[in-house]
C-alpha cells in the first residue's frame, strides 16, 4: 500500500497567511499541521508528499528537521490557474511513478480524531472514504454528502442543495489498485470544474462499491480563518495561540492566533490570525486575517 498527502494547493482563502507559506505547514498550537497527520502513520512509513514547485523548499526545508520522512514529489505548477487538482495530482502521480498498490490518500490540511492506522484496520479491499458526523444537513451543503446504508455508501452527492444526510466527505480515502486508471478516465469525462474529489466519488459509485468510515469526534478541516482558529483553540486548551515571542502590552486577544514576532500595544482582537512582524498600536479589529509586515495603529 502506498500512502499519497496531497499539499500542492495555494489556499487562496487564507490569503495572506498563505502567500509565502503552504498551508499544511501553518502552525497549530505552534506545530505545523502535518506533524499531525505523521504523528498517526507507523513509524516506518514513509508516505509521499505531493506538493508544487512554488512551495517545494518549504516542505524540503520541514521534512529536514522534523525527523519525518517522506518522499517529495513536485507539481511544476506555481499558482492557482495551474494546479492539477487533487483528482489531477493522483492521476500524475500514478502514471509517474508506476504505482499499481492500494493507495491511501489524504488532504495535507486536514487534522483527524483517528489515526490512518485504523482507518486502513476497516478496509475490506473495496474503495473506503472516511466521513464524519457534521450534525447539521445545512451545513452540510459545503461538502460531498454520503447516504450510507450497512456501512456502504449507496448514494454520494457534492455540495447538495438538499443533503440526503449530514454525513460529509472528508480528506481520507483509500483506493483499491484496479481504482487508480479510473482516475484518468474520470478527468476524460468529466464536466469543466467538476474534477473535484466528491464528483469523483458520485461518479465512482455508479461503477464500484464504496465503504464507509463514519467517525466522530474533533476534525478540522483547515480552508478559513474560522476553521484555523478553532483548530488551534481546540489544541491550546480553549485559549488564544499566541507565540511566544510576541509583545502584548495592555491588549485583550480573545479566541485569535498571533504567530512568530509581534507587537500588539493597548489593543483588542478578537476572532483574528495575525501573522508574524505585525505592529497594532491601539486598535480593535475583529474577525480579519492580519498580513505580514502590517502596521496599524489608532490616529490621535
Amino acid at each position: 500500500m502506498k500512502i499519497v498527502i496531497l499539499a500542492g494547493g495555494y489556499a487562496k482563502r487564507l490569503w495572506p497567511l498563505t502567500l509565502w507559506r503552504p498551508k499544511p505547514l501553518l502552525p497549530v498550537a505552534g506545530r505545523p499541521i502535518l506533524d499531525y497527520l505523521f504523528e498517526g502513520m507507523s513509524p516506518g512509513a514513509v508516505p509521499i508528499l505531493s506538493v508544487n514547485r512554488r512551495f517545494a523548499d518549504h516542505f524540503a526545508a520541514w521534512l529536514s528537521g522534523s525527523g519525518y520522512r517522506a518522499e517529495l514529489v513536485i507539481e511544476e505548477t506555481r499558482s492557482e490557474e495551474e494546479k492539477l487538482g487533487a483528482v489531477g495530482a493522483l492521476a500524475h502521480l500514478a502514471e509517474r511513478l508506476g504505482i499499481d498498490e492500494d493507495l491511501l490518500v489524504v488532504g495535507g490540511d486536514n487534522i483527524f480524531p483517528f489515526t490512518l492506522g485504523e482507518f486502513v484496520a476497516a478496509y475490506s479491499g473495496r474503495t473506503l472514504v472516511a466521513l464524519y458526523r457534521l450534525g447539521d444537513r445545512v451545513a452540510a451543503r459545503r461538502y460531498g454528502v454520503a447516504e450510507v446504508r450497512d456501512n456502504r455508501v449507496v448514494r454520494f452527492v457534492e455540495k447538495p442543495g438538499e443533503p440526503p444526510s449530514d454525513l460529509v466527505s472528508t480528506a481520507c480515502y483509500l483506493f483499491p489498485a484496479r481504482i487508480l486508471p479510473f482516475f484518468s478516465r474520470f478527468l476524460r469525462e468529466a464536466e469543466k470544474g467538476k474534477d473535484a474529489p466528491g464528483y469523483f466519488l458520485q461518479w465512482l459509485l455508479s461503477r464500484e462499491e464504496i465503504e464507509a468510515f463514519v467517525f466522530d469526534g474533533p476534525w478540522f478541516d483547515i480552508g478559513s480563518r474560522d476553521a484555523y482558529i478553532r483548530a488551534n483553540l481546540h489544541f491550546n486548551g480553549g485559549r488564544s495561540w499566541i507565540a511566544s515571542e510576541a509583545e502584548t502590552p495592555g491588549s485583550v486577544i480573545e479566541e485569535s492566533v498571533v504567530l512568530g514576532r509581534a507587537r500588539i500595544v493597548d489593543s483588542e482582537l478578537r476572532g483574528c490570525v495575525v501573522d508574524e512582524d505585525v505592529n497594532l498600536v491601539g486598535v480593535e479589529l475583529s474577525q480579519v486575517i492580519i498580513g505580514r509586515g502590517s502596521d496599524i495603529r489608532r490616529v490621535p
